[in-house]
């Protein structure tokens, strides 16, 4: 009986981290509030719940904020192509959907089809791109190269990740006025799912990760050297 309630037990320890996801979630829909910085503070909170996951913790308020700072300007960046795929889908959607209701027929069905597929394939990018983004330090071409490839690569965590997000949407349209702790707990489950697709790749990455470093100084240096010359 003394096990069940020691603290060290694996049970309260996930439940601790259930506590403290709902706590971030405040955080993440507060940073998110100018909708231009959701991306950042969706980095930030994949920073939090991927040390969650691999039971590495440091400070909860000061690596969000870290984070957030670090990654605004690419997470910036891939918000605005998220959010541009995503209205650039809808209509194709909706396109799709008045074609059929005037024409119908097979035509209708296989053009839904195909947009349906790179629709799920935009999605799947979106999975594990903003984990690839607090996890590792890539140049945007990597970032979405290496998202589509665990996107395909990985199809049946693929699938469960949408099924994660496919809960937490309905979660949102149920509690609407909790929407932000549905996004948490989606947000830290598909961590699980998402650090062991990472763990497929972690010498890949690591050398992908080490040799981007490298050009990123050599080009510092190079600047600096420049810089010195005109002085």
């Amino acid at each position: 009986m003394s096990r069940l309630f020691d603290p060290e037990n694996k049970f309260w320890n996930f439940i601790g981290k259930i506590a403290d996801v709902t706590c971030m979630s405040f955080l993440w829909v507060g940073t998110s509030l100018p909708l231009v910085t959701m991306g950042a503070a969706t980095t930030a909170f994949y920073s939090y719940t991927m040390h969650q996951v691999r039971d590495t913790e440091g400070g909860i308020l000061s690596g969000y904020f870290k984070a957030f700072r670090h990654n605004f300007k690419k997470a910036t960046l891939l918000w605005l192509l998220e959010v541009a795929g995503l209205a650039f889908f809808a209509a194709d959607l909706v396109g799709v959907w008045n074609l059929f209701l005037f024409l119908g027929g097979l035509p209708a069905i296989l053009v839904g089809a195909l947009v349906l597929c790179l629709a799920f394939l935009f999605l799947g990018c979106t999975f594990y791109i903003w984990p690839l983004l607090a996890v590792f330090e890539f140049p945007l071409k990597k970032l979405l190269t290496n998202s589509f490839v665990m996107a395909v690569g990985n199809l049946p965590v693929t699938l469960t990740l949408a099924l994660v997000w496919a809960l937490a949407g309905v979660g949102c349209f149920y509690l609407s006025g909790v929407f932000f702790v549905w996004v948490g707990l989606a947000i830290f489950a598909s961590s699980y799912f998402v650090d062991m697709v990472f763990k497929k790749y972690t010498g890949e990455l690591a050398e992908e990760e080490a040799a981007w470093k490298q050009k990123k100084e050599e080009r510092r240096q190079r600047r600096k050297l420049q810089k010195n010359k005109m002085l």
